[in-house]
């Protein structure tokens, strides 16, 4: 039971810091692979240092059960230091924290609770010593009973614990679980020491949790906490109310008579806002000669929906993602924005765009699609800008209908990234539409048609469309137009774009929108990585190949000089193979999980569901791995040497699934959950058979465990880390599935090499014996 809570403590405390975080940074998935590549670490590192430390240790029970008490105490700790972690670092109101410190605070809040959960790990290997057949059976049980944890807490905290507890509840309540089974574990133990101490040292946290619980302090506390955080991003602004939803964190706040509406700290609107919301209206709906129906995807309260239902529309349909969100702002909204909502012309459609805009191909129609989401900030974000949502949004368009969407840009000097940055929607606009014409100024809005004489950048004719109408406004007039499109700067904006060669498409599997947006999140928050991050976008893939190619003929070149160290190579061999399977379980983690949002649009409440899907294979593969190791011996070597083959396998079909499955059609989440549970079954089968294969030179258990352990999660923290910096937004999803399957090809070759070489060293023995008489020596 201690070894499943551990597993379930494991994936609630990672799923709980991974929310948390993503609030601090934004809501930018960037820190998805920062944050599980310093989990992983802390884990490989807390494994390899607890497998050297317990050969010393001979109260092996009694330091399990500190480490319990360890893992309690320390979570509380981390989430109320990321709750503080702008105040700490000393970031400016307002600025986003700069990648640079995103590298290195994040590993040192995570690491000392995942240092623990590794630690641990050979000392419950320890403890269970002895409770099968076998040493790398003994491994493979506790693999498989914290994979088990972790597959139950993953769940329950999505479907129970996310949506009616806050995150101080949920680690008071996992707290006062794992230190009752604490207590337990000490009463009916026969050798523990020193038991008082023990005792004192549980009952006493226990005590202050449940208090917490019941008393309803840990309410207080958890709304302590979430002022510090709004405080540190903003102030002067007064928080009115904060709230999780499946998608986000949604925070209200208010300064004098307007409210602002932040997502994941992020700001998104504000309202009443109707002096900035109106003349955007004007402008986009002066753009069509007539239109009639609308599709307004994102922030249609605020003033912006309430201008265009001022027009002879026949229909609105709105998307607004997070009905949340809706439903938290409507109480605070103006009784013009209200009533806008409830306009008989309106249809609200609670659902992500990008699924709308894909299952709407021949029911709707419309003259104008307003693009109305924050820039592409993040992964979730990207996706509406990018070609393949350009080409479906065209699918729903009027023969002359246009398509208008708008970032953030520069007034009037564009640098290098600035332009690369607002260049990239603009070419892949090019790439759909004949016709795009984009507007200077602090915000570029793009307007994009399919026929001439449609959008236009001539004052005089937007000017005479809307005198035509005659529009009642207080927010908006002629003389409003001028500031949208200056001649001279609409002449300039043109000629730079045009001008530029180098710009680049922004695609769902390259999302170079998005790593753009990253060069001015870190050129805005002081630009220490600009020279490091403007080289990592020159990478190629055949460098990585090239990389992993040139590592793969040095390794057998060196297994050519270890003539009869047969011993060293398999030790080596093996904990390579777990080391690429780690890298490769947890990178087409990532890659799935930016897929899902790619289709689906929400990550932010299914992460716990998700690693629980990834821990349930592992539990899976884990126990098909032991019964085959209980049932008859097996060339080991070889088993592993399948295993491998088959993540190579699975690594390249994940290009062909995603880029064909209609994920689209009812039940296509089902078996996408699918496939996030096949890494962690490959992951889990090769666990045990890699302990065997080591087991076969090193007999203690607790020290294979720690080895093995240690190298799977080295490998997967350089796959978490790599994968979310680098591979992602750099080669995006097929080339680094590629990748994947290169590096556990190598590792794939080697095991082939090692088998060869066995094999033919045996059939030399077997030739010495019939010319001598003589054993050979077992290999």
């Amino acid at each position: 039971m201690a070894v499943v809570l551990i597993g379930a403590h494991a994936t609630i405390a990672q799923v709980l810091l991974v929310r948390e975080l993503l609030v601090v940074f934004y809501g930018n998935e960037l820190c998805l692979g920062v944050i599980f590549g310093a989990w992983l670490l802390g884990v490989a590192i807390g494994a390899g240092v607890g497998g050297k430390v317990i050969k010393n240790v001979e109260s092996r029970f009694t330091v399990f059960l500190f480490l319990l008490l360890a893992l309690c105490l320390l979570l509380p700790m981390q989430v109320s230091i990321i709750r503080l972690l702008r105040y700490l670092i000393d970031v400016p109101y307002g600025q986003h924290i700069s990648i640079l410190s995103l590298l290195w605070s994040s590993p040192l809040i995570i690491m000392p609770f995942s240092f623990v959960i590794g630690f641990v790990f050979p000392f419950s290997a320890a403890v269970f010593q002895g409770f099968t057949r076998g040493g790398a059976t003994d491994i493979g049980v506790v693999y498989i009973l914290e994979s088990i944890g972790s597959l139950m807490g993953g769940t329950v905290f999505t479907f129970v614990l996310a949506p009616w507890s806050s995150s101080y509840e949920t680690m008071a309540a996992l707290t006062s679980v794992v230190l009752i089974n604490m207590i337990a574990l000490i009463l009916f133990a026969v050798k523990v020491f020193p038991r008082k101490v023990l005792l004192g040292a549980s009952i006493s946290p226990l005590i202050i949790s449940l208090w917490f619980i019941f008393s309803g302090d840990i309410g207080r506390i958890e709304s302590f906490f979430v002022e510090k955080r709004w405080q540190s991003f903003n102030p002067s602004i007064r928080l009115m109310e904060s709230a999780d939803s499946k998608y986000q964190n949604i925070v209200i706040g208010k300064e004098q008579d307007q409210y602002s509406v932040y997502s994941n700290g992020q700001y998104t609107f504000a309202f009443p806002n109707v002096y900035e919301y109106g003349p955007v209206a004007h402008l986009i709906l002066s753009e069509h000669p007539s239109p009639k129906r609308v599709l307004l995807i994102g922030g249609g309260v605020g003033g912006l929906l309430r201008e265009m239902l001022k027009y002879p529309l026949e229909e609105v349909h709105y998307i607004e993602l997070d009905p949340k969100l809706l439903e938290i702002t409507e109480k605070y909204l103006p009784e013009e924005d209200r009533a806008a909502l409830a306009d008989q012309r309106v249809k609200v459609f609670p659902v992500d765009g990008r699924y709308f805009v894909k299952t709407a191909q021949g029911k709707y129609k419309y003259d104008v699609i307003f693009i109305n989401v924050p820039d592409p900030s993040t992964a979730a974000l990207n996706r509406f800008y990018t070609l393949e949502f350009f080409q479906e949004a065209k699918g729903l368009l009027e023969h002359d209908g246009i398509l208008v969407t708008s970032i953030s840009s520069a007034v009037v000097y564009i640098g290098e990234v600035v332009g690369s940055y607002t260049g990239s929607i603009y070419r892949t606009l090019k790439e759909t539409f004949p016709y795009v014409i984009v507007t200077p100024g602090q915000t570029n809005y793009y307007f994009a048609c399919l026929e001439p004489n449609i959008i236009t950048a001539d004052l005089d004719t937007l000017i005479a469309r809307y005198k035509e109408r005659n529009i009642r406004t207080d927010s908006f007039s002629e003389y409003h137009f001028l500031p949208y499109l200056e001649p001279w700067q609409v002449r300039f904006m043109e000629e730079h774009l045009k001008s530029r060669r180098d710009l680049r498409v922004n695609t769902d599997s390259k999302p170079v929108t998005y790593f753009y947006n990253l060069l001015l999140w870190d050129q805005f928050a002081g630009g220490q990585l600009q020279d490091l991050l403007k080289s990592l976008s020159k990478l190629k893939l055949w460098y990585f190949l090239a990389a992993i190619g040139l590592f793969l003929v040095i390794r057998l070149a060196v297994k050519n000089s270890l003539l009869r160290n047969i011993p060293k190579e398999k030790r080596f061999d093996s904990l390579f193979a777990i080391a690429t399977t780690g890298f490769a379980a947890i990178a087409l983690e990532i890659v799935l999980i930016f897929a899902f949002q790619n289709i689906y649009g929400y990550v932010y409440e299914m992460i716990g569901f998700i690693v629980a899907l990834f821990m349930m294979g592992l539990a899976a593969g884990g126990y098909i791995s032991n019964a085959v190791i209980l049932r008859k011996h097996r060339n080991w070597l070889r088993v592993l040497t399948y295993m491998v083959g088959g993540m190579v396998a699975y690594s390249l079909a994940v290009i062909l699934f995603i880029k064909w499955f209609p994920f689209h059609y009812a039940g296509s989440e089902v078996f996408f959950m699918i496939l996030l549970v096949i890494p962690g079954i490959i992951t889990g089968l090769e666990f045990p058979i890699a302990s065997r294969i080591y087991l076969e030179e090193e007999v203690d258990s607790g020290l294979t465990a720690g080895m093995i352990n240690s190298a799977d999660h080295t490998g997967a923290f350089l796959g978490a880390t790599l994968t979310g910096i680098v591979l992602v937004p750099i080669l995006g999803i097929s080339g680094t599935c590629i990748v994947i399957a290169a590096l556990n090809g190598a590792s794939l070759a080697l095991l082939i090499a090692l088998i060869i070489k066995i094999e033919r060293g045996v059939a030399t023995y077997k030739i010495v014996r019939q010319k001598t008489g003589e054993s050979p020596p077992t290999v």
